[in-house]
């Protein structure tokens, strides 16, 4: 009987030890997402590179093969996905990767891109994720939704609606040129080693020439 008791005891103190330890690297790691938007602390983000991909690896095997009613949802709205590319669709950038720490690169992303629902206006965008590798932006008026997919090649960006509003095309605009700002900082912000960095280029203005393809770039 003692012996079951001391072992119950040694089980709930390490189950303690534990969850302080995890706690203090998700504070980390919150902290250092919250301060990321600003340009003096970017090195110490991208110094995280191996963090950033531990954590988005680990999101990725939560739940199993199970999706959310939300995730569930959304999917359902878009229309039947053939050979990777939603029907309907439009390619709008490829940005080919040398290398890729994929989960935290999707994990970084998906943070930014959840962070961009009211912009410019409130409320104008909805997020979403059909699953691990995509995320969905529909803007209010419906008349458009951009699609970004993390593969094994790189990132494609697609846009989904026949005939998108003036006010969709400038708002996809400004998020886009957003996000390819954030790439531009992954990729050669701060003094990173390139292999420890979330993403790397085949070549080095892949970036610059995706600004060409934005409606209002």
């Amino acid at each position: 009987m003692a012996r079951s008791v001391n072992t119950r005891c040694i089980a709930i103190i390490y189950a303690i030890a534990c969850a302080i330890f995890v706690s203090s690297d998700i504070a980390t790691f919150a902290d250092a997402f919250a301060f990321s938007n600003q340009k003096t602390t970017r090195p110490n983000l991208h110094s995280m590179a191996g963090f950033l991909d531990d954590v988005g690896s680990f999101f990725d095997g939560l739940g199993g093969d199970s999706n959310s009613d939300e995730s569930s949802s959304s999917q359902s709205e878009l229309v039947e996905e053939i050979d990777g590319v939603y029907t309907g669709s439009k390619r709008i950038i490829t940005i080919p990767a040398k290398t890729m720490k994929s989960g935290g690169l999707r994990l970084y992303c998906n943070l930014f891109l959840m962070g961009v629902q009211n912009t410019p206006e409130k409320g104008c965008w909805k997020a979403s994720q059909s699953d691990n590798s995509e995320v969905n932006l529909r803007y209010v008026d419906l008349s458009g939704s951009i699609i970004i997919r993390f593969t094994e090649d790189g990132i494609t960006v697609d846009r989904l609606g026949s005939s998108p509003s003036t006010k969709y095309l400038i708002a996809e605009s400004m998020i886009l040129n957003g996000f390819l700002d954030e790439l531009h900082s992954i990729v050669y912000g701060g003094d990173v080693s390139e292999q420890n960095r979330l993403l790397t280029l085949m070549e080095s203005d892949v970036i610059e020439k995706a600004r060409g393809f934005v409606s209002f770039g």
